[in-house]
Order: C-alpha cells, then structure tokens, then sequence
C-alpha cells in the first residue's frame, strides 16, 4: 500500500498595496520647491559663497550694522536669507577693495523682483543676451549698461 505524504503548501500573494500610501508622496510643487532649493544653493556656491554679517562690516572696512542694512535696503548690497533665516552676503558682488560692485542697484531695478535668491541666480549663471557671459562679471569689468539692459529683458518674451 502506498502511503501519501502530505506537504504544506504556501501560497505566494502580493502584499496588498497601501491605499494611504500615495498620501505621503511630494506632489508636483513640493517637488518643484526641492528643485528650487537645490538651485539657489548651486547660485550660492558659484557665486563663491556668502559672508556673514560680521564679515561684511570687517571687509567693509569696519562700517555699522546699521550702514550694512542701510545698503541692502537701498539695494547697493545683496543679502540673500541662509541658515536660520539670518541674512548672509554673497561674496561674487564684493571687488578686490571690499566694496560692492558698481551697479547693482540699477541691475536689481531692472530685474523688477523683491526676490534677492532671483537677483543673484541673474548674476552668477551665463546669460545669452549677453553672449553667454555671467553679468556679475561684465559688471565687474564696468559693463553696467549692458547688464542693465539684458535684466531689463530677462522675461520679455522675443527680447
């Protein structure tokens, strides 16, 4: 007589898919304000990083918090928001002397934006109204009306 030998058998399923999961994922704008982050701190490091406030008053050859904020208000300095939301002063506008470089003011009302991460991505990155060269450094060269110009028509569609 043969005797049966009986197996487990073990049925191999899926698990089922968590309906909720899809929940937790970044839609489109939370992804495209990742995007954005990662693209001001690619302006940040081009533009060779940012000086603290500290930093600014030393290198501006010792002047006030006050003078320092004065200018950013008056849009000759660029301060963009860092760490902890402090202001942070990137150091691609500063020349050989300390001071800001010529123009920035003029440029910055061109550009028509209070949106400063927008100022300095205009600066440091290759603009083709300008033959592809970085504006900051035709501003550093004394190009200031030709920068001026090129912010004038950044957005502009066919300018």
């Amino acid at each position: 007589m043969f005797k049966l030998k009986k197996r487990a058998v073990t049925l191999q399923t899926e698990p089922e898919a968590d309906p909720t999961a899809d929940a937790y994922l970044p839609d489109a704008r939370a992804r495209a304000l990742l995007r954005g982050i990662k693209v001001v701190e690619q302006d940040l490091k081009a533009s060779g990083g940012a000086f603290t406030l500290e930093q600014v008053k030393e290198l501006m050859h010792g002047i006030s918090r006050q003078a320092v904020s004065n200018r950013v208000i008056g849009g000759t300095l660029l301060a963009v928001r860092g760490p902890n939301n402090r202001a942070t002063y990137p150091v691609v506008q500063f020349m050989p002397d300390g001071q800001p470089v010529e123009g920035l003011k003029e440029v910055r009302d061109a550009l028509a934006t209070a949106n400063t991460w927008t100022v300095l991505n205009f600066l440091v990155n290759p603009e083709p109204k300008l033959g592809g060269r970085k504006p900051i450094d035709l501003l550093k060269a004394g190009g200031i009306d030709e920068v001026v110009e090129a912010a004038r028509r950044v957005g502009t569609q066919g300018a």
